[in-house]
């Protein structure tokens, strides 16, 4: 019995390969491109991108979001603004809650509180440790930079790809090898 299989039908190892090098081009042209844009207008314009790691802030700025954070003088400050701040009882932690108002008695200095919090922060942030203010956010985004921090971002986005590199190329090359006959299939 014979079986007639229409060559329409049939995808070839050529045709495999112009979807994937489509399937590549789409990804970029919808993915790549608009990040690399993004991430080359951040830098241009001095802002700075933040993860949200914890709840203080929900419901405005839910754990996994990604801020934009702007520079801002100290003196622009005012209340209901949503600042990132060193942490003055906690040198070197990056805090990012509403301000609630001047302190009394010093003018560069600022009472915050997180949205979700019932009273606001022990300690009151010092203009000096003011870093910015968000500009704006992105739902779920924080989370993907938090991924792309080393070591991951290095694997996933430099081994990884290397890797594929070098065993599609000794495959093209073991391929071309047995088509001269040099190595026996």
């Amino acid at each position: 019995m014979e079986v007639r299989v229409r060559r329409s039908a049939v995808l070839t190892a050529r045709g495999w390969r112009g979807w994937l090098t489509a399937a590549l081009a789409a990804l970029v042209v919808a993915v790549l491109l608009p990040l690399a844009t993004f991430l080359v207008a951040t830098w241009l314009l001095g802002w700075q991108l933040q993860a949200v790691l914890s709840g203080s802030m929900s419901p405005t700025y839910p754990v996994g979001s990604l801020l934009v954070v702007g520079q801002i003088d100290a003196s622009d400050v005012r209340a209901g603004m949503p600042i990132v701040f060193e942490d003055p009882l906690e040198p070197g932690r990056i805090v990012t809650h509403r301000v609630v108002g001047p302190v009394p008695d010093d003018a560069s200095a600022f009472h915050t509180r997180g949205d979700a919090n019932a009273a606001q922060d022990p300690a009151a942030v010092p203009a000096r440790l003011v870093r910015g203010r968000v500009l704006w956010s992105v739902s779920g985004l924080g989370s993907v930079l938090e991924l792309l921090r080393w070591p991951n971002g290095f694997v996933l986005l430099v081994a990884l790809p290397a890797l594929f590199l070098v065993i599609t190329e000794l495959y093209r090359r073991l391929l071309a090898a047995r088509r001269v006959g040099a190595v026996p299939a």
